[in-house]
C-alpha cells in the first residue's frame, strides 16, 4: 500500500535587509500558509545563526528551516507556498538581499549536507557547493537577486546542533507598528527574569540597565526570549507588559549561545580571515585605551604577534583587559575580520585567565635625606634629589603590583554578547 504522507523540509535565508524584515518572521507565516494548506509542522522549526564574521551577513545572519508531513505527490505544492511567502515578504528591492527557499524531500538529510552545515557556521563558504547539492540530491528551490541566499537555505535544512542547543520564542508586531519604537515594561522583564532564572537567560543587562529581550531594528519582531527549556518561554512570554499587542508568536529550536561558531586552534598562524576562534596564548605588553575608548594588548604565541581587542560596546569587559600585564598566560575567543593597514586582530568575546605573572616595574630610588623619589643624572652617574639636592650612586628600586585579578573566566556584557557566544554559567542540551 503506498504511504499517502510524505516528509519534506523547507530551508530559508537572507530575506532582510538593514531597513527591516526578519527571515524568522517569513518562515513564521510560511509554516501558518502550509498548514492552512493541509500540511503538518513536524517538531520546532530550526533557527540556525551562521558564521557571525561572515561579511555579507545582514545583521544576526539567521537562516531558518521547518519540516513537515504532507501529502504524498504533491510535495511541489508547499515548496510553491513557501516560495510565494519569500517574493511577498522580502526585501527584494535592496541590492544585498538575496533570498533563497529550498525544499528537501525525506527525513535523511545526507551526511555531506549536514558537513556543509557545520562548516557554514564557522567559515565562508562558497555558492557552487550549494549549486552542487541540488543537483545531486535532486533539492528544488529558487534565489531571487542572486544565489548567495541558498548557502544559508542548504545550511539551514543540514544543521544537526552539534554543540548543543537551546530555544526561543519570538513575538510579532502587527505591520502597523514596523519601525515603530517598542515601549515594553522594563519591570515586566526584571520579574520575568526572576521567575524563570533557571530557565531563560540573557532577558536583560542589569549592569548597563538595558532590556536585552527586544531588537533595536524596524523589522516585525516585538521581542524573542532565550532558554535551555522550550517549556518556560510560553510563561515567560505571558508575564511581560507591552504597549501594544502581539500579532503571533513561534518557538524555534537554536543554536544560539553553543560556542558552535568558535574554531580550536594551536597556532596564530592558523587565523583564517573571517572566523571566530580561540587560542592559548601568552600576554605580550601592557593594555592601552586609544580614541573611541577601544582598548588593545599585544599577545604572542612561539614568536608570532596576535593584537587583541576589546571595542567600546563591550563596556565594562575593557576593565578586565586593562588588569592583563605582560606574561600572563590566557586562553583568548574571538573573531577575525581582517582590515587593510591593521595589524592581524582578534575581537574577544571572552577570555580564561590561566596563570598570573608577577608584575612588576623600576623606579628611581627614593632620597634618604627627605624622602623625595630621585632623578637619575645619566647612565652611570648616580641620582640627585631633586628637592635637597642630595647626590647619590645606586640602583633602581624594582617594585611588584599588587595583582588583584583572579584565574578564571571573563566575557562581554549580554548587550555586547553575540547570539552563538556561550555564556560561561549556562549549560546547555545536547542531542
Amino acid at each position: 500500500m503506498q504511504d499517502i504522507n510524505s516528509f519534506i523540509k523547507i530551508g530559508v535565508d537572507d530575506t532582510d535587509s538593514p531597513y527591516g524584515m526578519c527571515t524568522t518572521y517569513v518562515m513564521h507565516k510560511i509554516i501558518q500558509s502550509i498548514e492552512e494548506n493541509g500540511g503538518k509542522l513536524y517538531g520546532f522549526p530550526n533557527l540556525v545563526r551562521l558564521n557571525p564574521s561572515c561579511p555579507y551577513k545582514t545583521r544576526g545572519n539567521a537562516a531558518l528551516s521547518a519540516a513537515f508531513i504532507v501529502e504524498a505527490g504533491n510535495e511541489s505544492k508547499y515548496l510553491d507556498i513557501a516560495t510565494d511567502m519569500v517574493f511577498k515578504l522580502s526585501e527584494i528591492s535592496h541590492p544585498k538581499t538575496n533570498p533563497a527557499v529550498l525544499m528537501l524531500k525525506g527525513e535523511l538529510v545526507p551526511m555531506d549536507i549536514v558537513e556543509f552545515s557545520r562548516n557554514a557556521v564557522k567559515r565562508i563558504l562558497n555558492i557552487e557547493s550549494a549549486l552542487n547539492f541540488m543537483k545531486k540530491y535532486d533539492i528544488n528551490g529558487v534565489a531571487i537577486n542572486g544565489s548567495r541566499g541558498l548557502v544559508g537555505a542548504m545550511a539551514a535544512l543540514g544543521y544537526d546542533f552539534p554543540s548543543g542547543y537551546t530555544y526561543e520564542i519570538i513575538a510579532y508586531r502587527s505591520e502597523n507598528m514596523w519601525g515603530k519604537p517598542r515601549v515594553i515594561d522594563r519591570e515586566s522583564v526584571i520579574k520575568m527574569d526572576a521567575q524563570t532564572q533557571n530557565c531563560t537567560f540573557d532577558n536583560y543587562d542589569y549592569y548597563n540597565d538595558e532590556i536585552k529581550i527586544a531588537p533595536h531594528t524596524p523589522c516585525p519582531v516585538l521581542v524573542g526570549i532565550r532558554s535551555i527549556d522550550y517549556k518556560c518561554l510560553k510563561i515567560a512570554l505571558k508575564s511581560l507588559k507591552f504597549d501594544e499587542s502581539i500579532v503571533g508568536y513561534r518557538i524555534y529550536k537554536t543554536n544560539q549561545a553553543t560556542d558552535d561558531h568558535i574554531i580550536p586552534i594551536t597556532y596564530i598562524e592558523q587565523i583564517e580571515p573571517y572566523t571566530s576562534i580561540t587560542i592559548e596564548v601568552k600576554v605580550k605588553s601592557l593594555p592601552s585605551t586609544e580614541k573611541g575608548g577601544h582598548t588593545f594588548l599585544y599577545a604572542e604565541k612561539n614568536g608570532k604577534e596576535l593584537r587583541l581587542a576589546a571595542y567600546e560596546p563591550t563596556k565594562q569587559f575593557r576593565n578586565i583587559i586593562m588588569q592583563l600585564r605582560p606574561g600572563d598566560k590566557i586562553r583568548v575567543y574571538g573573531s577575525y575580520n581582517p582590515k587593510e593597514g591593521e595589524p592581524k586582530t582578534l575581537n574577544l568575546e571572552k577570555i580564561e585567565i590561566l596563570e598570573i605573572a608577577q608584575y612588576g616595574k623600576f623606579f628611581n630610588p627614593v632620597c634618604p635625606a627627605c624622602g623625595h623619589r630621585m632623578k637619575s643624572e645619566g647612565k652611570e652617574k648616580g641620582y640627585q634629589c631633586p628637592k635637597c639636592k642630595y647626590r647619590m650612586t645606586g640602583s633602581k628600586e624594582l617594585k611588584f603590583e599588587n595583582r588583584v585579578i583572579s584565574i578564571g573566566m571573563y566575557e562581554v556584557p549580554s548587550r555586547a554578547r553575540r547570539h552563538l557566544s556561550k555564556p560561561f554559567y549556562l549549560t546547555v542540551k545536547k542531542n
